[in-house]
């Protein structure tokens, strides 16, 4: 049964985990750099925005 409260296919998930992996192999990322680039990741994966140039 599929899920309804959420859009990710394993697919996106794979690939939010593969970034998730990267992003913590940067050295010296602090809490406040994670955030941003989580933010950047989900702004990439919005349906309901436009994207931006």
């Amino acid at each position: 049964m599929k899920d309804e409260q959420t859009t990710c296919t394993p697919c996106e998930q794979n690939f939010e985990d593969n970034i998730n992996e990267l992003v913590d192999q940067v050295e010296d990322y602090t809490r406040k750099d994670r955030m941003r680039k989580e933010r950047e990741v989900e702004e990439a994966f919005a349906s309901d925005k436009e994207p931006k140039r």
